[in-house]
């Protein structure tokens, strides 16, 4: 929210203020994600064959294999 584009530049480069903040929360979320995916590939393998789940997260899981995509998909989600 700066009013001059190089202030934003020069604290993104910096790290400093809010951009140091939203890097930090963009983290969280990350890791929030990553660990709910984890529970719920521990779920799918623990599971027997005839109770496939179907909600969406399981069939974005069982679609696509890229880890960093997934997470970006169930962000946007």
């Amino acid at each position: 929210m700066s009013p001059l584009p190089l202030i934003w530049k020069l604290k993104r480069l910096l790290n400093i203020g809010s951009e140091k903040k939203l890097k930090k929360a963009i983290k969280v979320v990350d890791n929030v994600v990553m660990e709910m995916i984890g529970q719920r590939k521990r779920e799918m393998a623990t599971m027997t064959t005839g109770l496939n789940k179907s909600d969406l997260l399981s069939r974005f899981m069982g679609s696509i294999e890229d880890d960093k995509y997934l997470i970006d998909i169930v962000i946007v989600f």
